[in-house]
Formats: C-alpha cells, sequence, structure tokens
C-alpha cells in the first residue's frame, strides 16, 4: 500500500493536480478539500509505517481503514483496485485485533482474508471471458512480446479464454485443499507474466507493486494452509461478532461483482482490471477550453479527421495521477462538468462516453452530452 502511494503521489498528495475530482458527496466546501486530502493521507502513511514496526497493530489499523475510507468518499479515482483489496484486508484485519487472539478467532480471521483473495481470482478470470478481452486488452498486454509470439486474432481469442478460465479456476482451486498448491503455483506463475508484460511495456507502474504485493499475499495465505472447503467458515461461538462480520463481509465481496453484468455494483470492485469491459470517455472541448487546460491535458489532446480536439479521460488521468481512471459514467461526467466551467457555453465541452462493451460480441453504445446534458 505505502509503494502504492508513492507510485502516484498527486492522487494523495495534490500538489500539482488539476484533474478534477469526483466525491461521493459533493457537501464540503472546495477550498477545505486539499487541506483535509494532505492531513488524511499524512495520516494514511504515518498509520501504514507504523504498522510496519507496531506490536499493538489494531488502532493503526483502525486509522488506516478510516483515513482511506474517507479519502476515497472525497475522490472516488482512489478507490483502485488494489486500494479496494487492501482496504478490505485492514478491516478483516481490524476487526480481528478487537478480540484476544485465539485459535478460533485466528481461522475466522484467516478464512475471512482467503475468501476475499480467492474471489478477487475468480471475478477477474470471468470478467475476462468476454469478446473484448481477446480482441483488445490481450493484444494491448501482449504487445512488448508480439515480435516473439506473431499470433493471429484466432489464436488471441483462443488463448484469451483460456486465460480467462485459469485465473477464474485458480481462484476456485485456492478453496480447495486438493487443488490448493497448484493453484498457488498458477497464481505466481500469472503474476510473474503479468509484471513482465507490463514492465516490459513501461505501463501502469502502480500495479507493478499489487502484483508483488499478491505473490507474497498468496504464499502467506494459501502455500501452509490444510483447511478443507468445508472450514472456509469455521464454526462460530457465542461471543465472536468480529469475526462473524469479517465472514460476512467477505461473503459478500465474494458475490457482489456478480452484480456488475447488470451494471448494479462497480465494475473496478468486480476484479475487470485488464479486462476490456470497461467504459471508455474522451471529451471534446473548442479552441477557448483547450487554451484553459492544464499543460499536462494539453499534451493529451489530439485532433480528428474533422478537426475537433479530443481530450482522452484515460490518458490524461495516467500523466496527472499515474492510475487510470474509475471508469464508471458518474465519473466522467464529474470530470466533464469540471471542464465545462471552462466554456463560454455549453457547446465548448462535450462528452462522447463509450459504455461497457457487451460480453458476446463487444458491441457498445456511444452518448454524447453537452454541458447541459450532464446535470440531468
Amino acid at each position: 500500500m505505502l509503494s502504492g502511494v508513492m507510485l502516484s503521489p498527486n492522487l494523495w498528495f495534490p500538489t500539482k493536480r488539476t484533474f478534477p475530482r469526483a466525491p461521493l458527496i459533493n457537501a464540503l466546501p472546495q477550498s477545505f478539500v486539499p487541506p483535509a486530502e494532505y492531513i488524511l493521507s499524512g495520516l494514511l502513511v504515518a498509520a501504514l509505517v507504523a504498522l510496519v514496526f507496531a506490536k499493538r497493530r489494531v488502532r493503526y489499523l483502525i486509522l488506516a481503514v478510516v483515513s482511506l475510507a474517507l479519502l476515497a468518499s472525497l475522490d472516488q479515482m482512489r478507490l483502485q483496485p488494489w486500494v479496494y483489496q487492501y482496504l478490505l484486508l485492514f478491516v478483516v484485519l481490524a476487526l480481528h485485533g478487537w478480540r484476544s487472539i485465539d485459535e478460533q478467532s485466528t481461522k475466522q480471521t484467516l478464512s475471512a482474508l482467503r475468501l476475499i483473495v480467492a474471489a478477487l481470482y475468480f471475478w477477474s478470470g470471468v470478467q475476462k471471458l468476454s469478446f473484448s478481452f481477446g480482441h483488445e486488452a490481450l493484444p494491448a498486454l501482449l504487445a512488448p512480446a508480439q515480435n516473439y509470439l506473431p499470433l493471429t486474432q484466432t489464436w488471441l481469442s483462443a488463448l484469451g479464454i483460456c486465460v480467462a478460465f485459469v485465473e477464474a479456476l485458480t481462484g476456485c482451486g485456492l478453496l480447495f485443499k486438493r487443488t490448493r498448491k497448484l493453484s498457488v503455483c498458477l497464481a505466481l506463475v500469472m503474476h510473474f507474466m503479468i509484471l513482465g508484460l507490463l514492465v516490459g511495456r513501461g505501463y501502469n507502474s502502480v500495479v507493478w507493486a499489487w502484483n508483488g504485493a499478491l505473490i507474497l499475499i498468496i504464499i502467506i495465505l494459501f502455500w501452509r494452509d490444510d483447511t478443507s472447503f468445508r472450514q472456509t467458515f469455521p464454526a462460530r461461538r457465542a461471543g465472536y461478532t468480529s469475526g462473524l462480520a469479517a465472514q460476512i463481509l467477505a461473503a459478500a465481496c465474494a458475490v457482489l461483482p456478480a452484480l456488475s453484468f447488470w451494471g448494479l455494483w462497480d465494475i473496478y470492485l468486480s476484479g475487470a482490471l485488464y479486462s476490456g469491459r470497461t467504459a471508455i470517455a474522451v471529451v471534446r472541448v473548442d479552441d477557448q477550453v483547450y487554451g484553459r487546460l492544464s499543460e499536462t491535458a494539453k499534451r493529451q489532446v489530439f485532433k480528428t479527421k474533422s478537426g475537433e480536439q479530443m481530450l482522452p479521460v484515460f490518458e490524461w488521468s495516467m500523466a496527472e495521477l499515474n492510475v487510470p481512471p474509475y471508469p464508471e459514467p458518474r465519473v466522467y461526467k464529474q470530470v466533464a462538468r469540471e471542464l465545462c466551467k471552462l466554456a463560454e457555453d455549453e457547446n465548448g465541452v462535450e462528452l462522447i462516453l463509450k459504455s461497457s462493451p457487451a460480453v458476446l460480441d463487444g458491441s457498445y453504445d456511444v452518448a454524447r452530452m453537452r454541458c447541459s446534458q450532464l446535470y440531468e
């Protein structure tokens, strides 16, 4: 988590940030937000550093959880997949710290942690069982190796299906005693390959740290685990309310991603990173708005054949914050609304939103919204 913060400093300590925020609640005065972010991010870093050295960790876990939750409410861009997973693990560990550490509470905590991690792999694989993964996301990931692996689209599609199934089955296999060590090995191979591809491409460095962390998490949680699937949820004893809360949280995180296929749960909270299933947005800006953009944003603008100036939200976010935008329409609309403040009239800015592609054929809808329509 500390590595992720250090690799995306402008997301947490916005000294030169011009990329718009997407708060969950617009109740705070704008002048109050940056100082609050500095204080909360400072507390988060202090809590994370203390967790490395402290013997009594529960107070620092609680501080990290509260800081992260408030920071995410001030800007949904911070709710990246890696942040979401760390937050869940911190919550479960904090719940464990409230009780005396005995065998029963330890089993409950470990089971909850394992279920959260296994569910991540399962849903990440399920999200990749789509047309867009084999035709868009996977070719982009394999770009550094294309000279050595000249794959046709047919082979890429077949490989995409295999990758998706292996990842989903790895998540399932982590929960069963007979397949656990094989699944750990598959997960480790997958992470080393992803790291090689991302480093070779020089892309999304903040995820490099997450892959390294997952390698350690998988080994720690599963390699020496000898519990059976029936023991995933140990029998509850009276008084173990914190353990029950951790198990309910883990079960919810294992089930809720299914709702993302109907648009009822955020796709970044459903293991969809690098799945090709995220919505994409660009913002058309006129000359006046272009002239008022930051230098970082200006460098991302490109012109279409018809002469329109387009600002891609993904590239702008990566250039300024070193993380992808949170790929939900409400966030893209908030970004466009902030750009509308730079326009002379509603024709100066237009959000062009490509919806999440369909699973079977990759088809999608495109919506164009001018400033007045962004508030509807």
